[in-house]
């Protein structure tokens, strides 16, 4: 059994907003002032070698705005930096989240440094522009950090637990994967396997034997479906995708729907006959009247008809 533990009090690092700027422009190639007064370059190292590093946010204030200590070690323009950052990516002073959900949101949220760290009118001079804001190594160092699995990863995975699916009498699936497979059972595109994931392997197999045993579980730690995708990390059983708290929710949202609990068995059959009945549309499940956040988006298989469709298929599959 993988634990699917967390090691937030052993991974974790503080961390002043305006820094994600610095080491995107040292990404870019680009050297100042504020990179050395910050020692980025030791900072950056040890994010690259450990992108699920705990990034918490400090500065000058706390997440009421009451100054810190810090308050007197900023200039008013570092202030200011850190409060940008924040404002853009919809964080707060003490929120926590992993070096890449935070250099996934620079990539969407930030393209450029004008207002932040350049100022389009600046006459007076009074609040000092970066040396690099007028180039592009920002632009170019603006990317999200490397998955948790390369292609060759990935391809060693996809034909282990590949080989390991086709030989089980028991299925073990995470719970929400019973909707993500009818989204596939659904597409136009159904019946070539995937590189990311083991949904179609999984449907052949309930479609060739729907009597098969299924234990329900919480989470990716022992899902059949999870170990080849690029955001899965086989030393640890853990999804580190943007999705991940969303996919928590998923999975006990769809117990909740089914009447059933974490290490529940059922046939395939049985368990589509009550999805049939209770989960008529993903849209119960997978999708939300308001996004909240970055970690809260809809699932993009909500925006087509593709999961009522794979749900009428794989009922008549398994009838």
């Amino acid at each position: 059994m993988k634990f699917e533990a967390s090691d937030l009090e052993i991974n974790r690092m503080e961390i002043e907003p305006h820094c994600l700027l610095c080491m995107n422009c040292l990404r870019g190639g680009g050297q100042s002032e504020c990179i050395e007064k910050y020692r980025i370059a030791k900072l950056y190292q040890k994010i690259d070698k450990n992108p699920e590093m705990h990034l918490t946010f400090v500065g000058a204030f706390d997440n009421i705005g009451a100054r810190t200590e810090r308050f007197y070690q900023q200039t008013p323009a570092e202030r200011r930096k850190d409060l940008d950052v924040l404002q853009r990516l919809g964080l707060n002073y003490g929120d926590t989240r992993s070096a890449r959900d935070l250099f996934t949101r620079l990539s969407r949220f930030i393209i450029h440094l004008n207002g932040i760290c350049r100022y389009p009118e600046n006459p007076y001079g009074t609040w000092p522009e970066c040396e690099l804001a007028d180039g592009d190594c920002y632009v170019k160092g603006n990317k999200p950090l490397r998955y948790a699995q390369n292609s060759d990863e990935m391809e060693t995975q996809k034909i282990l637990s590949c080989q390991k699916l086709a030989e089980a009498d028991h299925v073990v699936i995470r719970m929400h994967h019973l909707l993500c497979i009818t989204c596939f059972a659904g597409r136009g595109e159904n019946t070539v396997p995937l590189k990311e994931d083991n949904v179609y392997e999984a449907w052949m197999k309930f479609r060739e034997n729907p009597d098969i045993p299924v234990t329900l579980v919480e989470g990716p730690g022992e899902c059949c479906i999870c170990p080849p995708c690029h955001s899965y990390i086989p030393s640890r059983g853990l999804c580190i995708a943007a999705c991940h708290l969303r996919d928590r929710k998923k999975d006990l949202d769809t117990f909740v729907a089914l009447g059933l609990s974490p290490g529940d068995t059922l046939t395939a059959r049985e368990l589509y006959r009550r999805i049939g009945e209770r989960i008529p549309h993903a849209l119960m499940i997978c999708r939300y009247e308001t996004e909240t956040s970055l970690e809260w988006t809809t699932c993009g298989g909500t925006k087509s008809s593709a999961y009522e469709q794979g749900l009428a298929i794989t009922l008549e599959y398994l009838k």
